[in-house]
């Protein structure tokens, strides 16, 4: 993700509060540290206030909550038999696997189309900086390791496959 702290929108996460099971007290008093939020700049014109609709700045003690909050919504997706999703922070991994290349660029358009809506929907930005992907593949020309726009045969053991990075 591009900024996802910064582009944390309040709006996300009171929609995923609302969607969980909490205790009422628990999630009013993390929900209050949202209400009433102003951002102040001194400029030549006098002081200027406008309410903040975002941002959970790295590094505050809520953020990493309101985060995860709003990341559960997506790693609790019920993903197809042959997709996975792994997060950290806010860097997420997903792991399709197919036993046909057809089958492959099927499951993978779809988890990633559905990654693409929970990101939208949320007003979060993948990271094109970031991205990358690694295919590892028997299904052309023997064994083959497909690293971003690079490919190189490969080994079957993982000296070779950490040797290619």
């Amino acid at each position: 993700m591009s900024g996802a702290f910064h582009s944390l929108q309040y709006s996300s996460i009171r929609d995923r509060f609302a969607s969980l099971s909490l205790f009422p007290n628990i999630s009013e008093t993390l929900l209050d540290t949202l209400r009433n939020r102003k951002v102040a700049m001194q400029t030549s014109e006098g002081p200027v206030l406008w309410e903040q609709t975002q941002e959970c700045p790295q590094g505050s003690c809520s953020g990493p909550t309101f985060w995860n909050i709003v990341a559960d919504e997506i790693l609790s997706v019920q993903w197809p038999q042959g997709v996975h999703l792994q997060a950290f922070a806010d860097d997420f991994a997903l792991f399709v696997t197919d036993n046909t290349r057809e089958g492959l660029s099927k499951l993978s358009k779809s988890a990633l189309n559905k990654f693409k809506d929970w990101a939208n929907k949320n007003k979060l930005h993948v990271s094109m900086k970031k991205l990358s992907y690694v295919l590892f593949s028997k299904l052309v020309r023997g064994s083959t390791i497909k690293r971003g726009n690079q490919s190189k045969l490969a080994a079957k053991t993982i000296e070779n496959i950490l040797a290619l990075q």
